[in-house]
């Protein structure tokens, strides 16, 4: 499942969210279609175009330095728990389709 990223959504998470944890989670919501079914993510993670991949790894650096005590490590949150860098993508493309994912059952 690949998509793309649009940029001034990706910029207004960061501007709107006061947690970086929840800037995270918007960023999978924005790249899984069907996020809001995940329970959670068994293996692999999606992975980004290099140009969005480093832009997005600033804002995170920038948001950590108006937000103190986020992280230690500027930037370490999406180091850590991001997205891959796969350079045959273009700049906002994501490609989520080698993620493992369990999904909520059904509530019916």
């Amino acid at each position: 499942m690949k998509t793309t990223l649009d940029e001034e959504e990706v910029r207004t998470l960061f501007a709107t969210c006061t947690k970086e944890c929840d800037v995270l989670l918007g960023l999978f919501r924005l790249a899984i279609s069907d996020w809001d079914r995940v329970e959670y993510i068994l293996e692999g993670t999606p992975c980004i175009g290099n140009e969005g991949w480093h832009e997005i790894y600033d804002l995170f650096r920038r948001f950590n330095e108006s937000h103190p005590g986020e992280n230690v490590f500027p930037g370490g949150l999406w180091l850590g728990n991001g997205f891959s860098v796969d350079k045959t993508l273009g700049p906002w493309e994501v490609d989520a389709s080698k993620l493992k994912l369990i999904y909520m059952p059904d509530s019916k």
